[in-house]
């Protein structure tokens, strides 16, 4: 009886620990600090990715847990979206270009925004144009 216990026990716990790595890599693919990229006095450090849609598209995803509180914690991840699509939209060279929230998660102890970024064609205007 007692060996089943403890293979059991070793099952759960190697379990519990592949579990745990996988979720550690999946955190931090491609990920990057906004403090390190942007602004290294806060005192919390919200994580961002970028992904291209196509030429004309990409989308920020961003995510902070604590230890900001609920409010405020929303209000910031909305913040840190913004400048980041704005960086990387000018990185691009877009003169043009629409910020949408496309989706905001708050999962109790993390808040995820995703931006949406699209670049507009900028309206050329001609002499004696009206629009």
């Amino acid at each position: 009886m007692k060996t089943n216990r403890i293979r059991r026990t070793l099952r759960l716990l190697l379990l519990n620990v592949t579990l745990v790595v996988l979720a550690a890599g999946c955190a931090t693919h491609n990920e990057r600090s906004y403090n390190q990229d942007f602004n290294q006095n806060l005192p919390t450090s919200p994580n961002y990715t970028i992904e291209n849609v196509d030429d004309t598209h990409f989308h920020v995803i961003v995510h902070q847990g604590s230890p900001l509180p609920g409010t405020q914690r929303i209000i910031f991840v909305k913040e840190v979206a913004s400048t980041v699509a704005a960086t990387e939209a000018k990185r691009r060279g877009w003169q043009n270009w629409d910020l949408g929230y496309i989706q905001e998660r708050d999962q109790g102890w993390m808040h995820i925004v995703i931006a949406d970024v699209t670049r507009k064609n900028a309206v050329e205007m001609t002499p004696g144009s009206t629009q």
